[in-house]
């Protein structure tokens, strides 16, 4: 019986330590019940599949507004390729490089010929001078006379020609240098260090495409 009425008492000691946390049942029905939220018709937006268009419909392929092939003008290897697929150059950049060798020293044997012909020309114009003086006089032939003239007449061509020669070597020599005829992009790349460029060859291409063209496709 006391057994009992001891267990009875703990019991009732229980609930009444129950009682003193109401905060706390109430905490777990906050929970469980879900919030409503509530949006109004025009934060609705319905999204749909349809064309999109404007402006009239243009078919063909987009050009630049200029381009360069840039050929060898010379025959010689290809010696340093300065730019590459993509690079961005202004006018008068050097783009590549071919080997001068050849060329340099063609231009120093014309230079060489122009300083001999320029002397045969003085001495034939001297040694003319000279003959019509002794002509005047009457102490020279009329034949002798007349081929000095032949004489100073072939040096005079002799070095318009050897002088020729010599500014073909100069240009020869500049076109192994190629740049850059105007502001834009390397879009191809033809060649590589070491390849042999002949007449004509193709060795870069230059475009400008601030402004692109549509040619049109018929």
């Amino acid at each position: 019986m006391l057994r009992l009425l001891v267990t009875a008492v703990m019991l009732f000691s229980s609930l009444s330590a129950c009682d003193k946390f109401p905060g706390k049942a109430d905490k777990k029905d906050a929970v469980a019940t879900p919030v409503k939220l509530v949006v109004a018709p025009e934060d609705v937006l319905t999204i749909q599949a349809n064309a999109l268009s404007s402006g009239p419909v243009v078919t063909g392929s987009i050009q630049p507004e200029r381009k360069a092939d840039l050929r060898a003008e010379i025959s010689a290897v290809v010696l340093h390729v300065l730019k590459e697929n993509g690079d961005g150059v202004r006018r008068g950049d050097v783009l590549l490089r071919l080997d001068p060798t050849s060329i340099r020293d063609n231009l120093q044997s014309a230079e060489a010929n122009v300083r001999n012909a320029s002397q045969a020309l003085d001495q034939a114009e001297r040694n003319l001078q000279r003959l019509k003086t002794l002509r005047d006089s009457g102490m020279t032939s009329l034949q002798a006379l007349d081929d000095a003239e032949v004489r100073y007449n072939g040096a005079q061509s002799e070095l318009s020609a050897s002088q020729a020669r010599a500014v073909l070597a100069r240009q020869q020599l500049e076109r192994t240098v190629v740049r850059a005829p105007f502001d834009g992009v390397v879009s191809e790349r033809k060649v590589s260090a070491g390849d042999t460029a002949s007449v004509g060859k193709e060795l870069l291409k230059v475009i400008l495409f601030m402004n692109m063209i549509i040619s049109p496709i018929c």
